[in-house]
């Protein structure tokens, strides 16, 4: 069921009668994509500051109200969207949705508050500067998508989140947080006609300026190979290699989580067997895509010991050539296509895993597909597709890679990546 309010709020909604929980989420078309270099880190931090208070609930009252009742509320904030969710049993939505409406409608964003908040948000930041695999995932991320919004981390930089007032917060939620950039959804074991009221009556009369604003990463993007080489105080080097890959609205993202079955996306891929299995060279190995609605990219990840890093770039190597010389063959194929339907019927178990989806997909597509038409273009890929992709993928001269942690053996590593120099 899609309905759009009179303000332009569009709503979601799919009832499950036998479900005993309700998943509420409030999406909101925003993230590090929409900002500026200068504002980089301002959509986290208002995630952040959206539960530090409103006009009639403290910080502590908004989690004692969702305690009470034993439910759940969270958010998070991604390079496309911000998602403020609950989860409650059936009698309690409009309880969910009550707590939502007031933090997303009623902030205060106390200046006080927005200080201490700071310190939060720049201890994250540490955090993540201090994990090593994690910092390789925001750099690939950032190095890849150089000259695009997606480049920009989502947690921001340091220096402007010391740097952001009340007033750049206001600002930002009055551009981006207007009506017809939002999407309101929900699943599980809720009566419809109630809780379309309950949206009706806490949002209905919701109404903030703002416009789409055009996104770089609208353009066409084209990756260039880069290097970077992090050194930092650790016994492994955790690195990342990274393609190319598909759009949010490309189809053929399907036939990619495909091919990321196969090389990189369970314990019986290619990487695993030969990295791990094989040769016992890293505990962590694996594929995995990042799709966006503008751009994609594909991402081989390990972490070893400092010594075997040029095996590992090697082994990846020898993996992929072996992907494009070779082929998939029909029971890889086979197996791969399998993986992917029961990983998807099994990730779609739960109210929270359907508002979810649903949510999301509104937003960034403008439709939804539902469990029976996602299945139906899994059962389309064919093996023809996926082998078609190896080419498309894995283009040498575009691919991009991150080396952090203990890169004592740099110069061995650069020899194994000229490897990759001049072939298609």
């Amino acid at each position: 069921m899609i309905k759009t309010l009179d303000n332009g709020i569009r709503i979601t909604a799919r009832r499950i009668p036998h479900y005993n929980s309700v998943a509420v989420g409030v999406w909101v078309k925003t993230g590090s994509t929409c900002e500026t270099p200068e504002e980089n880190g301002i959509s986290h931090l208002i995630e952040h500051m959206l539960f530090k208070g409103t006009q009639n609930r403290t910080a502590k009252q908004i989690a004692v109200d969702m305690d009470r009742i034993g439910g759940q509320i969270n958010a998070f904030t991604s390079k496309e969207c911000t998602c403020y969710h609950a989860r409650v049993v059936p009698d309690k939505t409009d309880v969910a949705l009550d707590v939502l409406a007031d933090l997303f409608r009623n902030s205060v964003l106390d200046e006080n508050e927005l200080e201490k908040e700071k310190g939060v948000v720049l201890e994250e930041i540490a955090m993540v500067n201090d994990d090593i695999e994690e910092l390789t995932h925001e750099k690939i991320s950032e190095l890849f998508f150089t000259g695009t919004t997606l480049s920009k981390p989502i947690l921001g930089t340091a220096e402007n989140i010391k740097r952001f007032t009340r007033d750049d917060l206001i600002s930002y939620i009055e551009r981006h947080y207007y009506p017809a950039n939002v999407v309101i959804s929900a699943a599980g074991g809720f009566d419809e006609e109630r809780l379309l009221d309950s949206i009706e009556e806490r949002f209905g009369d919701y109404a903030r300026g703002g416009k789409k604003e055009k996104s770089e990463c609208d353009s066409p993007f084209s990756p260039e190979p880069r290097r970077l080489f992090i050194a930092k105080e650790a016994e492994q080097t955790h690195l990342c290699l990274a393609f190319p890959g598909c759009t949010f609205a490309d189809d053929e993202r399907f036939s990619l989580s495909v091919l990321n079955n196969i090389l990189g996306g369970g314990m019986s891929s290619r990487l695993f067997q030969s990295i791990r299995e094989e040769k016992g060279l890293a505990y962590s190995v694996y594929s995995y895509p990042s799709i966006y609605s503008f751009a994609g990219m594909f991402s081989l990840y390990a972490g070893t010991t400092a010594v075997n890093a040029d095996n590992v770039v090697s082994l990846m190597k020898k993996e992929l050539d072996r992907l494009k010389k070779e082929r998939i063959s029909e029971a890889d194929f086979i197996q791969g296509k399998d993986q992917l339907r029961g990983n998807y019927v099994l990730s779609m178990e739960g109210s929270n895993a359907l508002m979810s989806a649903m949510g999301k997909s509104l937003l960034l597509l403008d439709e939804i597909y539902d469990e029976e038409e996602t299945i139906k273009k899994i059962e389309s890929v064919s093996l023809d597709r996926v082998n078609a992709l190896i080419d498309r993928i894995f283009e040498y001269p575009k691919m991009s890679a991150v080396f952090a942690g203990n890169i004592e053996k740099r110069s061995e590593i650069e020899k194994e990546l000229e490897g990759f120099n001049g072939q298609a």
